[in-house]
């Protein structure tokens, strides 16, 4: 697997195509069309059709999407215990997998993993395979499905998130790519590798839209020599500050004269994210709500409320730097009012996008997240009732509901929602391990230690160096 805490690099030898719709025969085609007509009567004749067509052009993800698609029709929520039953088969069979992918036979593992799908879509272990083997074979599409299923089972599983940018850039799937950045930054605003992602995914945009790589000699269509030498930087994916400037200067003739393409205001808020300029980014990002595509964009307006929380915040460091430096109490006064106030907007902000989308789940966890953290139990609990509706921020509201029991000092209903989250969570990522390091310190406040002790013993066994699970065990052991 790429290792998805580095910056996407951008393919340059001997590029492998993976194959489409179009390549393969009439006959197939056809057999094809048909098996996507039947993914809702009759899913099973849809999956054996896309078995077939698979094992002799392995590369079509086009009908490895259809596959898919088929398998979840026919599979539908399943049974947990099935799941957990494919989960556990799925990691032995990956043990196994990475040994083959070295001796070249990632084909026959991405078939194998197939059949394991074929029981249980829900399977990650499974799906995480063909993604390496398809990585192994530079099949980038095929990479990024797999990594794209997995994301609607592990919305907040960043590493995953950094693995299926990292395919989308080497597939040359731009606006995907600045899609999961953009996810990653709404979570972590100063994430340098998500905005690492979102310089690669502009630079493979704005190549794209000039055909920079059609013809035997690119350099002969630029104008002049210090443009040659931007865009060999941008091939390479070098994007330095003076690179990401230029990229902005000419973005800015390209709004100038096209100022109602809404895609051209996200590139260029892109790049001055990347360059920390907010206060410009904000501007930009207002005019492309003014224009007629952009008035109705919901993304846009929470890159805009984005934007104005990176901006006090980036003031807060400078700051907090200077105070550092030089130390005043006429300073310190100016950096707790600022504090104070780019709080009162994130919570004021979060409060009118619940008011103005109520169905919307996600806004109601930001609010109720940022409600447990001002300390307004009942207000949070209220708010994470509600967003556990939202399958993609079910499991973090469980654990809210959890935390916010608990500084209610009502350990029994949060050990009741922290029981629910910890059986929905199957696999023993950080997320799961802050569900259960949550439920242990509830039973240890109720004074159960030995219940307490089998949660932390749980943490213990997978990650010795989690929090300070280490001396909970040890403290446990010797008191006996």
């Amino acid at each position: 697997m790429a290792d998805d805490n580095k910056a996407p690099q951008e393919e340059v030898k001997d590029e492998i195509k993976e194959e489409t719709l179009r390549d393969l025969d009439p006959r197939l085609l056809k057999q094809v069309e048909i098996a996507e007509r039947s993914i809702d009567k009759n899913p099973e004749y849809a999956i054996d059709i896309c078995t077939t067509v698979l094992m002799r052009h392995p590369s079509c993800v086009e009908v490895r999407k259809i596959l898919r698609q088929a398998e979840f029709k026919k599979y539908g929520k399943g049974n947990p215990f099935s799941k957990i039953a494919a989960v556990l088969q799925g990691q032995i069979f990956a043990i196994k997998a990475a040994s083959e992918i070295k001796k070249g036979n990632a084909i026959q593992v991405m078939a194998e993993a197939e059949k394991l799908l074929r029981q249980c879509p829900h399977n990650t272990p499974a799906l995480q395979v063909i993604a390496n083997a398809a990585e192994s074979l530079q099949y980038w599409g095929t990479a990024a499905s797999a990594y794209q299923a997995i994301s609607e089972f592990e919305p907040n599983n960043e590493k995953n998130l950094f693995a299926l940018g990292n395919a989308y850039i080497k597939n040359k799937q731009a606006d995907e790519a600045m899609q999961v950045a953009d996810r990653l930054i709404r979570k972590n605003p100063g994430n340098g590798d998500a905005q690492a992602l979102l310089r690669s995914a502009s630079v493979i945009k704005t190549m794209d839209k000039g055909k920079w790589e059609e013809g035997d000699d690119f350099k002969s269509k630029l104008k002049d020599s210090s443009e040659a030498v931007d865009l060999e930087k941008n091939a390479s994916l070098v994007n330095d500050e003076e690179t990401l400037r230029r990229m902005v200067e000419r973005l800015k003739a390209n709004i100038e004269a096209d100022p109602q393409n809404v895609n051209l205001y996200r590139e260029i808020c892109g790049n001055l994210r990347s360059l920390q300029r907010y206060d410009e980014a904000l501007e930009y990002v207002r005019k492309a709500r003014e224009q007629p595509l952009g008035k109705g964009d919901t993304t846009l307006e929470k890159m805009e409320h984005d934007f104005i929380v990176a901006g006090m915040k980036k003031r807060i460091e400078e700051m907090e730097k200077s105070l550092a430096e030089n130390p005043s109490d006429e300073e310190k006064a100016k950096l707790e009012a600022l504090k104070a106030e780019e709080r009162k907007y994130e919570i004021e902000n979060a409060k009118a996008m619940v008011e103005r989308y109520p169905n919307d789940f996600n806004y109601r966890y930001i609010y109720g997240q940022l409600m447990l953290e001002d300390g307004n139990l009942d207000e949070a609990i209220m708010q994470f009732q509600l967003s556990q509706r939202n399958p993609k921020v079910r499991l973090q509201s469980l654990l809210g509901l959890g935390r916010a029991f608990i500084g209610g000092k009502k350990y029994d209903l949060a050990v009741d929602q922290l029981l629910d989250a910890k059986k929905e969570s199957k696999i023993m990522n950080d997320s799961k391990k802050e569900i259960i390091y949550e439920l242990a310190k509830a039973y240890e406040l109720m004074g159960e230690n030995d219940k307490a002790f089998i949660e932390y013993k749980e943490i213990y066994s997978s990650d010795i160096a989690y929090k300070d699970v280490a001396s909970k065990i040890n403290a446990y052991y010797a008191s006996k």
